[in-house]
């Protein structure tokens, strides 16, 4: 019997470090609740709706699907919900406890002042619609836009580090070279802003079909693969070919990236690909398609310092 919380003590106890936790990854969740189950009765236990017996809490395997659903249920009158998504590089699944009715940033970072809101949704948005389609901002530039908003770029890098530190954003400590990307926290809490208003620059990674701000481009279809569904897929067939999951063509070397440091996918590029209707609509599109693998032909390009929700 796979291990699940036996009472609603255990449950309130599992909730409530969720929410100091704020977002967390599925290994530490699993810990957490086997951690928790074993401040059951040492005999079987049922109150009538999960049952934990002895010994399956340390050994056993987490019920993880069943216990989400029960937190969930329980916390649906609050809005709040259980929710995550895969780290785009390690596969590593992470959750957080989310506001159901967080459409927009001002709802879901509730402790944030007035102005530090405005500040975070200054630097969400930039992250997001950044020309390039890296889906991140140097550090000077993101400290310029912070400070447009008001303060100097020293309260401009605490509140970066504060929102990094609270997984709205993701980024380097250093002064320079360093970059700024989307938090694990924005990703799970805020597709429903996202998808309401940048829908235009949302990409989905074409296999597992969730939000996807890093790895590599199909230059057939332009459709992305996370940099770990792009290893799996390289892993599982023959030689190590990569083929794309939307048009089964080969990603061939060298590969076009996308992410904090890369070359990029214009979203101007994307926007008039998806855009065209007919055959003239889509022909500058395919001019810069053949025009980004010229690029590419010199040689297998990236660089500078990684950051985000990868």
């Amino acid at each position: 019997m796979a291990t699940r919380p036996a009472s609603v003590e255990q449950q309130q106890m599992l909730v409530q470090w969720c929410m100091s936790a704020q977002v967390f990854s599925e290994p530490a969740f699993r810990r957490a609740i086997k951690r928790i189950t074993t401040t059951s009765n040492s005999t079987e236990e049922d109150d009538g709706d999960v049952v934990v017996v002895e010994g399956e809490a340390e050994g056993g395997d987490v019920d993880l699907h069943g216990i989400v659903e029960v937190i969930n249920e329980s916390m649906r009158s609050f809005s709040l919900e259980l929710r995550s998504c895969m780290e785009q590089t390690s596969g590593v699944r992470m959750w957080a406890l989310s506001n159901t009715n967080a459409d927009g940033i001002s709802t879901g970072a509730t402790p944030y002042s007035a102005s530090e809101l405005s500040v975070l949704k200054t630097l969400i948005e930039g992250v997001v619609t950044e020309a390039q389609g890296n889906y991140s901002l140097t550090l000077h530039d993101a400290l310029r836009m912070a400070a447009n908003v008001g303060g100097s770029r020293a309260e401009a890098l605490q509140l970066i580090r504060k929102f990094s530190n609270d997984a709205w954003l993701s980024s380097d400590d250093g002064l320079t070279g360093g970059y700024v990307c989307l938090g694990e926290r924005s990703i799970i809490e805020l597709q429903s802003f996202f998808s309401s208003g940048f829908a235009d620059y949302v990409r989905m990674c074409s296999l597992c079909k969730e939000m996807a701000t890093c790895g590599v481009v199909c230059m057939e279809c332009l459709e992305p693969v996370h940099p770990y569904c792009a290893v799996q897929l390289a892993s599982a067939s023959l030689g190590d070919q990569l083929a794309c999951p939307a048009c089964n063509k080969i990603i061939s070397q060298p590969r076009r990236r996308f992410g904090p440091g890369e070359r990029g996918v214009p979203h101007e590029l994307l926007l008039s690909k998806e855009g065209g209707d007919g055959e003239e609509e889509e022909e500058p599109a395919t001019q810069s398609i053949k025009k980004l693998r010229i690029e590419d032909s010199d040689g297998d390009w990236g660089g500078g310092s990684k950051a985000g929700a990868h």
